[in-house]
Parts: C-alpha cells; sequence; structure tokens
C-alpha cells in the first residue's frame, strides 16, 4: 500500500509538540517529586540531628566535641554526602569530614538566600567535589530554645566533667577546639545568652534521581516512539478505512449507474452462465422477447457454438426468433464471452435490438417509393388510356344497340363494353392508391355502418347464397370515424371474402370492445378457401393477388385507410380453413 512521506512528517508535526509538552511536565511532576522526597527527608534529617542534639545539650551537657562525633554518626546514612554546621559568615564548624573543621565552606548561600526564621527549611542543588550534583538542605540551627537548659550553681564544673568524659578520642589529647555551642548555655550567673546565628547542612546524594530521570527519558522516548507508530498506523487505518469507505460509496454510486444504464439501456442485454442459464436481463430485453427467459433460444445458442468453433472474440448476425407461435421478431444480435481476469470464460453476453420495426419502415419505405411512381403512372395512364377508352366503349355500345338482332355481334359488343368498365374501374383504382388519402372523422352508428356496408354486397351474396352473421357487442354504438373510408374498407373485405368462398358458405362480422379503452375489434371472417401462411406477409403489398381476376390493390388501400384512421390491421388463416381480417380502431 502506498503512503505519502507527508503523511509520517504530519503525523510527527501533530504529536511532536504534544509528546514534548508531556515529556517536559512529567519531567517538572518528577522533579517536584524528588524535590519533595528530598525535602522531606533532609527535613527529617535535619530536624532530628537537632532534637538528638538538643536532648544532649540540655540532659548531657553536650558540647562540640559531641555534636561532631553526632554529626559523624548521622552522615553515615545512606545517600547522606554529608553534614555541616557553619557559622553566618560561612566557616565550618562542625563537619562529617574532619579535615574540613574550621574552614571556610566557599560558597556560603548570600545573606537574601538564607533565613533567621528558625523555622524555615531552604534546599539548593550544587556540584560536589567529584562533580556529582548534591541535593543541599539547610535552616538556621537551632538546637536549643531560649529559656532551655541547666538552672542553679554548680552546674558549670558538672557540664566540664561531663564534656570531658564525652569528648572523642581526637579530642581527649587536651588540644579542645574553641567551644562554639557555649554560647547556646547558660552563664554562670544563670542568665541566657544571646544564641548565635548558625547554620547547618545536610548533603544529599542524587544518584537515584538521576538513575529514575534516565529511566523516565528512556521511558517516555519509548513511549513516543511507540505512539508516534501507533499513531502513523492509526492515521494509515484512518486513511484507509476513509478510503474503504469512498471507493465503497463510489463502487456504489458506479454499480447504481451502471445498472441504470443497463436496465433503460434501448438495446436489449441477456448474460447466460457456463450452463447455459439466463443470469440477467434488461427491460429493453424483456420488451423485445416478452418475457423472461430461464434458457437461451436456440438460436442463440449457435451462436455460441459457432463463436467457439471459430475462436472468435464476437458474433454480429441477424436471426428471426419466435418468441410465441404466429410471433416472429427480427434481431440484429451480438454474441461475446465474459471473461474472468484469469482470462477464462464465465459466461455469454448477447446485445440485441429489434429490427422487425425497421424492417417494417424498409418495407413502408419501399412500398411509398412503389407509390410514387404508381402515382406517376397512374397519372399517365388516367391520361393516355381513358380517352380511348370512352372512344371504344362508345363504339361498342353503338355497334350492340345496331346489332342487336345479331346474338352473337350483339354479345361481342356487350363484352367490349364490360372489359371497357372494368379497365376503368383499375385505372380509377390505381388513381385512388396512388393519391394521398383524406379521412373526415365523424359521429357514425357502428350498426347502420354495418347494415349498410352489407347492403352493398347484398346481391352478390344472394347469388351464392352465402349467409352473412352479424354480432355487435360493444359499450357505445355511436364511435368516431370516417364512415365512408369504413364503408369502403368493409367493402373490400367483403368481395374478397365472397371471392373465396364456395356455394353456401359462411360471412361473419362481429365488432366488440378491448382491453385499450375508447378501441374497438371488427371482425371479417369466412370459411372458405384460406390463405397459404406463405403469402400471409405480402397480402397487403400493392398488386399483389393470388385471384386471376383481381388487381392487387383492394387490400393495400384497406391498409393505407386504416393507418390513415389510427389503427392496425392483421390476418388470421390457414389454408382451407378460412380467413379472419382483425381490424382495431380507435373510435375516441
Amino acid at each position: 500500500m502506498f503512503v505519502s512521506p507527508l503523511l509520517p512528517a504530519g503525523v510527527l508535526l501533530i504529536l511532536l509538540p504534544i509528546f514534548t509538552f508531556m515529556t517536559l511536565d512529567r519531567l517538572e511532576r518528577q522533579k517536584e517529586f524528588f524535590t519533595q522526597q528530598l525535602m522531606e527527608k533532609g527535613t527529617a534529617l535535619i530536624r532530628t540531628f537537632e532534637a538528638g542534639t538538643r536532648t544532649g545539650m540540655f540532659t548531657m551537657r553536650w558540647g562540640a566535641p559531641r555534636i561532631q562525633a553526632m554529626l559523624f554518626e548521622t552522615a553515615l546514612q545512606p545517600e547522606v554526602v554529608y553534614m555541616m554546621i557553619t557559622s553566618k559568615e560561612g566557616k565550618i564548624l562542625a563537619h562529617s569530614d574532619m579535615n574540613k573543621v574550621g574552614k571556610d565552606m566557599g560558597d556560603m548561600p548570600l545573606p537574601e538566600n538564607i533565613s533567621p526564621d528558625t523555622g524555615l527549611i531552604l534546599y539548593r542543588v550544587k556540584p560536589s567535589e567529584n562533580e556529582e550534583e548534591v541535593f543541599e538542605v539547610y535552616k538556621r540551627f537551632v538546637p536549643i530554645r531560649r529559656g532551655e537548659g541547666m538552672h542553679g550553681h554548680g552546674r558549670m564544673r558538672g557540664m566540664q566533667m561531663m564534656r570531658a568524659e564525652a569528648l572523642p578520642p581526637e579530642f581527649q589529647d587536651g588540644h579542645e577546639p574553641q567551644d562554639w555551642s557555649k554560647s547556646y548555655l547558660e552563664n554562670e550567673k544563670g542568665t541566657p545568652p544571646e544564641i548565635s546565628e548558625h547554620y547547618i547542612f545536610a548533603g544529599l546524594s542524587m544518584k537515584k534521581e538521576k538513575l529514575a530521570k534516565e529511566r523516565f527519558l528512556r521511558e517516555t522516548l519509548f513511549q513516543a516512539v511507540f505512539l508516534f507508530i501507533l499513531g502513523c498506523v492509526g492515521m494509515i487505518a484512518l486513511l484507509a478505512f476513509q478510503a474503504y469507505r469512498s471507493a465503497r460509496a463510489s463502487l456504489s454510486q458506479v454499480k447504481a449507474f451502471s445498472d441504470h444504464v443497463i436496465q433503460n439501456m434501448p438495446s436489449g442485454l441477456v448474460t447466460m452462465d457456463m450452463e447455459s442459464r439466463i443470469t440477467s436481463m434488461n427491460q429493453a430485453a424483456r420488451d423485445i422477447l416478452g418475457q423472461d427467459l430461464v434458457r437461451p433460444f436456440p438460436e442463440m445458442m449457435d451462436l455460441v457454438k459457432e463463436m467457439e468453433e471459430a475462436s472468435q472474440k464476437l458474433v454480429n448476425k441477424d436471426i428471426s426468433l419466435e418468441i410465441v407461435p404466429g410471433r416472429r421478431v427480427l434481431l440484429d444480435i451480438t454474441a461475446s464471452p465474459v471473461r474472468s481476469s484469469e482470462d477464462q470464460i464465465t459466461g455469454y453476453v448477447f446485445l440485441f435490438r429489434d429490427l422487425t420495426q425497421i424492417g417494417e419502415l424498409k418495407k413502408q419505405v419501399e412500398t411509398n417509393r412503389r407509390l410514387a411512381a404508381i402515382g406517376k403512372l397512374a397519372a399517365g395512364v388516367a391520361h393516355e388510356i381513358r380517352n380511348p377508352l370512352s372512344s371504344i366503349k362508345g363504339f361498342a355500345t353503338y355497334f350492340g344497340k345496331r346489332y342487336e338482332k345479331n346474338e352473337n355481334d350483339r354479345e361481342t359488343a356487350l363484352i367490349m363494353v364490360s372489359e371497357v368498365e372494368r379497365i376503368n374501374r383499375s385505372i380509377t383504382q390505381l388513381l385512388e392508391f396512388a393519391k394521398p388519402l383524406g379521412v373526415e372523422k365523424k359521429e357514425v352508428d357502428i350498426r347502420q355502418m354495418i347494415d349498410h356496408s352489407l347492403k352493398l354486397i347484398h346481391h352478390d351474396l344472394e347469388q351464392k347464397d352465402i349467409r352473412a352473421k352479424v354480432d355487435i357487442d360493444i359499450s357505445k354504438t355511436l364511435i368516431h370515424t370516417d364512415g365512408d373510408r369504413m364503408n369502403q374498407v368493409l367493402l373490400n373485405l367483403y368481395i374478397n371474402a365472397v371471392a373465396a368462398l364456395e356455394r353456401g358458405g359462411t360471412l361473419a362480422v362481429s365488432v366488440k370492445d378491448t382491453s385499450q379503452e375508447e378501441w374497438i375489434e371488427i371482425r371479417v371472417k369466412d370459411n372458405g378457401k384460406g390463405i397459404d401462411e406463405e403469402f400471409l406477409d405480402q397480402i397487403f403489398d400493392p398488386y399483389f393477388t393470388s385471384r386471376p381476376t383481381g388487381t392487387g390493390l383492394g387490400l393495400s388501400i384497406v391498409h393505407r385507410i386504416i393507418e390513415n384512421l389510427g389503427g392496425n390491421i392483421r390476418v388470421e388463416s390457414k389454408k382451407g380453413e378460412g380467413a379472419c381480417f382483425i381490424i382495431n380502431l380507435p373510435v375516441s
């Protein structure tokens, strides 16, 4: 994991002042602790010495030699470097080291740094002879309080005897130094003298403090390093956690975005695992295929086999799928493998789009192109043919009347008139098919419209003994549409049905509501010859006909009219089972 060098620098910058402050504070606290300890120890030592001196001088009339001896013994305690008593001027009167008695101590505290108060204890830290620091506690030396002492006459002699007996060996040779302690005793007249201003010093060793300080510094340094590492780890962990949260949030956003894109993309997307099971589909795939797949279509598996056999990375083809019986869709589909990080195929993805509508649009464009050509042709045909046809019809009528007594000639003339009229109808249909259709919607009674359209074909129905059945079951009989155009549509469908029916057949017309609000469904059904399945996709094409006498424009005109009215038409038929034309029409 990459860590910026600024990170430890930042941690150090943050933690260093904190560690410094904490260390200095702990050092100061430790110093105060040791000072307090040494102060208490020095105070106890001095007060104990004063108490012992007081007792000796009060009960046994101790003098300087005994005080010196007690000072020497007291200084033998652990951590005691020295003890001494000095005059106000700094002259050593008693010292645990006899060689220093009578000398000047040299670093007597300044008058402002000593107190004449007999109870106040002060301290200082000073270097010793071996260059080690000594914690020196000092105060005014008060071995006896004013008013205390031995009263009465004859006490001086006893004091001298006791002093002589109590002298240490080095003072029993008759060379007794001057006794500075006399000032603390009463004179022979029994009046207390002025107490001299002496000071007692106790030097205590600071080795333990030094060792503790070194140990504390080592521990502090170790803690600082440990906390620094811990801080770095914590910061890295925090940054890693933050990066993880950010990455997770980004991943969620990317996943949500990709899911949104996949679900709303206009092309269908289907994924399949290695066991040929569909693992996911987007909404476009469901709309195109009309269902949720569990297994892929055989045509999709053929693409996978082709890809594996040719070792191709992807395969693109146009395939036709039968979604449900009677409904096929044309798909432009691309199949490609899904590979893992180890370049292993873990599944397949199919990306496709529905070309059915595109095919219909192409077909419509082609139809429009052909209609444009037909329109130009129709204009020329109407001009070039109708005038001669009128003349031919006129001459045929003339000859029919002139030779009406001659049956053969009269029949020939009538045939000529009939054929001219048929040609004229074809030209009329051609012109009508080629020109733009205008629709005029208004309220129409559906029952009256059906009855009127059947009356127009009544003569043809009677000739072939065809039975007409009408079934109208809608909520509103008044609909909004173009009645004339719908009569033209129904009439064309009736004519085709009559042509397909044998004698005694049935023509059924039904009208009902649909699930789509404000729409109706009109069915024109016969039980005639039916239509070959191979021709079902072509029956609405211009000039397509299966009858020798047909023009191939009737159903094309029907298709155009229904489209102009906003509806749609389709046919269901099987050879020998009749045909059913189904019209879905908006009537709002």
